[in-house]
């Protein structure tokens, strides 16, 4: 199943993100959106890009920003670069849009209204954590994305590998485990930006 082979978020202590755990955690989010079709490509472009910025910034000095919040505490105190800042904030918006959606896919199914097409879920997603940060072209875009969204026997039978004989139960259960982690990190990253006064509303 799909959630149960990816890497799962990190825990946190003291409000500290581990930076290893934590991108390899995003590595399976890409996947995740790829698993969703290839209308999602931009999405999963946007992502694999962010994740490309940390790490180079985390390669410069892996001891130095062995931590998320070591890059941005760097990049506040030397404010001529904020490449981390950006990326780190795109990533977390991103992160936060699945989260909404994988809530609402869960929420769905514990009702027992099991609805087929998920593009509701998704369209809460975008206009709760994307759609404030994007102009009107890539709110078109983003437009056709979700009603194109695959349904929810599709995305059933994906995480399952293909296998039909794996029970939704089981999916979902591996979902919720997933979550909470997912959840955690993304209110430390908040919390982070929050802290340092970095708040950016600017559209793309």
């Amino acid at each position: 199943m799909f959630f149960k082979e990816i890497s799962k978020f990190p825990s946190v202590e003291d409000e500290i993100i581990e930076f290893l755990p934590f991108i390899e955690a995003c590595k399976g989010i890409v996947k995740f959106v790829e698993l969703l079709g290839s209308i999602f490509t931009p999405v999963r472009h946007d992502i694999q890009g962010n994740i490309e910025k940390l790490s180079k910034i985390h390669l410069s000095d892996e001891t130095k920003f062995s931590t998320i919040n070591a890059i941005i505490k760097f990049e506040v105190e030397n404010s001529e670069s904020q490449i981390g800042i950006d990326a780190l904030l795109w990533l977390k918006r991103a992160l936060e849009f699945v989260h909404v959606f994988l809530t609402c896919f869960v929420d769905d199914s514990k009702q027992e209204t099991c609805s087929e097409n998920l593009s509701p879920f998704f369209h809460k997603a975008y206009e709760e954590k994307l759609k404030p940060y994007h102009g009107w072209i890539v709110q078109k875009l983003f437009g056709w994305m979700v009603l194109a969204a695959p349904s929810r026997k599709s995305l059933l039978l994906l995480l399952a590998g293909g296998e039909e004989s794996v029970e939704n139960d089981a999916i979902f259960q591996e979902i919720e485990t997933f979550l909470p982690g997912l959840g955690t990190n993304i209110n430390v990253i908040n919390k982070l930006y929050e802290t340092n006064n970095l708040v950016f509303n600017h559209k793309v």
